[in-house]
């Protein structure tokens, strides 16, 4: 019987099936038999480590993150705050996840409102 790695994982708490701890012990094994482990997986150049992309974007997000918090604190309470959280935070979110930059649309009209 395979003995289980809780005491591993003291940080991640996991409900239900979605990430069983089976598969966190073996990504952070590196079996080969997983998809999505290698800098192929992800169109990287041939010379670029997974961990330093993952560190860079991570790096992105939270910086863009932190200036969208730093930047909504100061909005008067008039403003939703649409503009900078597209503009401050999902631009930058949407852009790391491979989604480019994403164009906005207006609203749509649903029984004479928006």
């Amino acid at each position: 019987m395979r003995r289980r790695h809780r005491e591993t994982f003291t940080t991640i708490k996991t409900e239900g099936n979605l990430l069983p701890v089976d598969l966190l012990q073996r990504i952070t094994e590196g079996d080969g038999n997983l998809d999505g482990l290698t800098p192929d997986s992800y169109h990287l150049t041939k010379n670029e480590r997974l961990n330093e992309a993952i560190n860079r974007a991570w790096s992105r997000c939270e910086g863009a993150w932190r200036g969208f918090r730093t930047e909504s604190e100061t909005l008067p309470d008039s403003d939703a705050g649409t503009t900078i959280t597209r503009e401050r935070w999902l631009l930058a979110l949407f852009q790391e996840l491979g989604y480019g930059r994403l164009l906005t649309s207006k609203s749509r009209e649903i029984d004479g409102k928006q």
